[in-house]
C-alpha cells in the first residue's frame, strides 16, 4: 500500500532575502533615471539668515551706496557751487564707506528667475539736493544707532566713522543750500530704547558736546583704566595746547580757542575721576606738552589747535571698539564733537574721521554717465 499523498508545503523566502531585493529594484530604477537624464527633486539651496552684525554691516554698505549713486545722479545735472563740491564728497565718501566695509553680499547662490509678467514698480522721484540732505540725516542716525549697539567691536568703530563723516556731510550741505543743520542723534525703537535695545541717554547730536556729562557719571562699560588714562591725557594736551594757541591769537579765533580749551580740560577732569585717578599721584595729565616752534604764526597756531582736537577724535574711535555694545553713546558723542572742532580749524573733511589709517584712502574715480 503506497504512503498517502500529502500536498508538498510551500516554502517561504526569507526577509532578509525580500529586503534585498527591494533593494536591488530602487537601484536599478535610480540607475535608470539617471541614464535618462532624469534626477529626483531635492529642495533648493538656502540662503543663510544674516546675523546681527551682518544686518549691520549690510545696512550701512546698503545706504553708503544710495547716496552715493543719488549723488552722482545730481552731479550729472550740473548744480552750482558749493553745492557740487558737497554732493562730489557725498558720492566718493559713500562709495569708500561701501569698499571699506566689504561692499554688498554675495551668496554664490543663484539669482531666481523673473517672472513670465513682472509686475510694475512705481517710478521714484529724482533725487534733489534736499532730498540728500534728507537722507544723509537719517542714514547719519541709523549708523549711530548700528554703532551703538552692534556686538561687534571693530566694526562699531567702523560704522562709528561713517555715521560722524554723514553728519559733517549734512552740516556742510545745509549750510551749502542755506539751511539749518539737521539734527541728528540716536534714533529710538518703537519700545523707546535705541535700536538694538540699548539704553537711550545720552544723545549724540550734530553739535555735541565733550566732557558735557557730570563727574560722577560711571565710565562707559567695556572701558579699562588704560582706556579712561588715553581720554584723560588727549583731553588735557588738547586743553593746554588750546590755552597756547589762545595766548598767540585774537579776536574770535582767540575766542574760540579759550572757550574750547576750558570744555577740554573739563573734559579731562570727568574721565580721570571716572578712572579714580584725579588728584592721585597716578593722575595721567601733565603740567606741559610739548608744543611745535612758530606759533606766533596764526597758520601754525591754527595747525597746532586741528592736530590737538584730532587727536582726541582718533582716541574716542579707537575707544568705540574697546566699550561694550550699548554703552558707547558718549563715545560716539566725543567723536562727532572733536571732529566739529577739528573742521572749526579748518581741517579738511575725510571719509574715516577719527581713522588715521585709513586717511590715505584714494577718492573713487566718478564714473561716466
Amino acid at each position: 500500500m503506497s504512503a498517502p499523498n500529502h500536498p508538498t508545503a510551500a516554502r517561504r523566502r526569507p526577509v532578509p532575502l525580500r529586503r534585498a531585493a527591494a533593494l536591488l529594484v530602487v537601484a536599478a530604477v535610480a540607475t535608470v533615471l539617471s541614464g535618462c537624464g532624469l534626477r529626483l527633486e531635492t529642495p533648493p539651496p538656502a540662503e543663510p539668515s544674516p546675523d546681527a552684525v551682518e544686518q549691520v554691516r549690510g545696512r550701512t554698505v546698503d545706504d553708503a551706496l544710495g547716496l552715493a549713486q543719488d549723488a552722482r545722479t545730481l552731479l550729472d545735472t550740473a548744480p552750482a557751487e558749493p553745492v557740487a563740491a558737497v554732493l562730489a564728497d557725498v558720492a566718493a565718501f559713500g562709495e569708500l564707506h561701501a569698499e571699506q566695509l566689504g561692499g554688498v553680499y554675495d551668496s554664490g547662490l543663484p539669482e531666481p528667475t523673473p517672472s513670465a509678467s513682472p509686475s510694475s514698480t512705481p517710478d521714484t522721484a529724482a533725487p534733489t539736493a534736499e532730498s540728500v540732505l534728507a537722507e544723509l540725516a537719517e542714514d547719519a542716525a541709523t549708523a549711530l544707532a548700528d554703532a551703538d549697539a552692534v556686538p561687534d567691536g571693530p566694526l562699531a568703530r567702523l560704522v562709528g566713522s561713517v555715521a560722524t563723516a554723514r553728519t559733517d556731510l549734512a552740516g556742510r550741505l545745509a549750510a551749502a543750500l542755506g539751511l539749518p543743520a539737521p539734527e541728528i542723534a540716536l534714533r529710538a525703537g518703537v519700545d523707546g530704547t535705541p535700536e538694538g535695545g540699548a539704553d537711550p541717554s545720552p544723545t549724540p547730536s550734530a553739535s555735541p558736546t565733550a566732557g558735557s556729562a557730570t563727574d560722577d557719571e560711571p565710565a562707559p562699560a567695556g572701558l579699562d583704566r588704560a582706556d579712561l588714562d588715553a581720554l584723560t591725557l588727549a583731553h588735557d594736551e588738547a586743553g593746554y595746547a588750546l590755552e597756547v594757541v589762545a595766548a598767540k591769537l585774537d579776536g574770535d579765533p582767540r575766542t574760540l580757542a579759550r572757550q574750547t580749551a576750558a570744555r577740554h580740560r573739563d573734559a579731562a577732569e570727568r574721565w580721570a575721576t571716572a578712572a579714580g585717578t584725579a588728584g592721585q599721584l597716578d593722575d595721567p595729565r601733565r603740567v606741559a606738552y610739548a608744543l611745535p616752534a612758530g606759533l606766533d604764526d596764526p597758520t601754525v597756531a591754527a595747525g597746532v589747535a586741528r592736530g590737538a582736537v584730532s587727536a582726541v577724535a582718533d582716541t574716542y574711535a579707537t575707544l568705540v571698539a574697546s566699550a561694550d555694545a550699548g554703552a558707547r553713546a558718549e563715545l560716539l558723542t566725543g567723536l562727532a564733537d572733536a571732529t566739529r572742532q577739528a573742521r572749526a580749524w579748518g581741517a579738511t573733511p575725510v571719509a574715516f574721521p577719527g581713522m588715521p589709517e585709513l586717511a590715505a584712502e584714494p577718492l573713487p574715480t566718478p564714473t561716466a554717465g
